[in-house]
């Protein structure tokens, strides 16, 4: 692991997702691995009273929620890759806003890449006023994915690129004020010039049944609970819940019900330092048999369940 790390800096590459989610400052995320393989993050985060610029990518695909900060507005410029945020699939050249402390609920195909710029609420509104554009700058709380063809969507992810290197090659840099001025009057003439996206590929209601069926799961881990039972308890078919976990995870229901016991393993595992407690993380994340469970473990996250934990002792 390379670390580079200043007051207001966080620089990693070859990161594992726990050790991200801890490592996200301000943020309140919980993600989770989808897919099989071993995980890599890079992470680069500048940050400061008043601003902060990140950068990430995650090799493998990934499912994120939480809450955004409070007092401060970001927003994420997103590569082409697919990407489902809330009940949308994101388009190519597309920007996600976060309002202060709102939710996030995104799903993301291997390699997925970000990079953000947040400011404070007071400083966006202030810039706005500037702008003649109060009325739009309060619409933002309700139209929080746009659509562009604009060529400053790439100059604002240069420009952010441009002062993340700067600030890891010289320590001593600061970005000018000037800049953050000129990068929020940019974000906010883009979202203006372009389009909010209307075109959804679920409901509300799906997202609901999902998280509720995802609720269910984790209550009753210790229990040899089925499709049915998750069906039944949910007042849906089946046919319904596997459509949904198709449409949204690319795996249905019963192989995503793993996808969870084994990320509840994994977590478990990074936070302990016993290795005689593998056995009862196991059970508690749904395991009886314990040559089958090494052999999944292996299998999705490429590495033993011992390994997972001997790096963290």
């Amino acid at each position: 692991m390379e670390q580079k790390k200043e007051k207001d800096i966080i620089s990693y590459s070859d990161i594992d997702l726990h050790t991200f989610n801890s490592m996200a400052r301000k943020w309140d995320l919980d993600c989770i691995q989808l897919e099989p393989g071993k995980f890599s993050t890079s992470f680069n985060q500048y940050i400061t009273d008043s601003f902060q610029f990140g950068h990430v990518k995650f090799n493998l695909a990934v499912k994120q929620e939480g809450v955004s900060p409070k007092g401060v507005w970001t927003f994420a410029l997103l590569n082409e890759k697919k990407i489902y945020w809330r009940n949308y699939k994101v388009q190519p050249y597309s920007v996600v806003i976060y309002s202060p402390g709102s939710k996030i609920n995104t799903v993301s195909a291997a390699n997925f890449e970000v990079m953000v710029f947040s400011v404070s609420e007071v400083f966006l509104e202030e810039i706005a006023k500037r702008m003649n554009l109060e009325a739009f700058y309060h619409s933002l709380k309700t139209n929080e994915l746009f659509e562009t063809k604009d060529s400053l969507w790439s100059q604002l992810k240069q420009s952010i690129l441009k002062e993340l290197n700067k600030r890891n090659q010289n320590s001593a840099y600061n970005t000018e004020l000037k800049i953050i001025n000129k990068l929020t009057h940019d974000f906010l003439l883009l979202l203006k010039n372009s389009s909010s996206t209307t075109t959804k590929v679920s409901g509300k209601k799906r997202l609901k049944l999902l998280q509720d069926a995802e609720y269910y799961v984790m209550q009753h881990l210790t229990e040899p609970i089925s499709v049915l039972d998750i069906a039944s308890h949910l007042k849906v078919s089946e046919r319904t819940l596997l459509y949904a976990f198709k449409n949204r995870f690319g795996k249905g229901t019963k192989r995503f019900m793993k996808v969870l016991t084994l990320n509840h393993a994994y977590h478990a595992l990074i936070e302990e330092n016993d290795i005689s407690s593998i056995s009862n993380i196991a059970r508690a994340s749904g395991f009886w048999h314990m040559g089958q469970f090494y052999k999944d473990y292996k299998s999705f996250f490429g590495e033993l369940p011992s390994e997972t934990l001997r790096r963290t002792i």
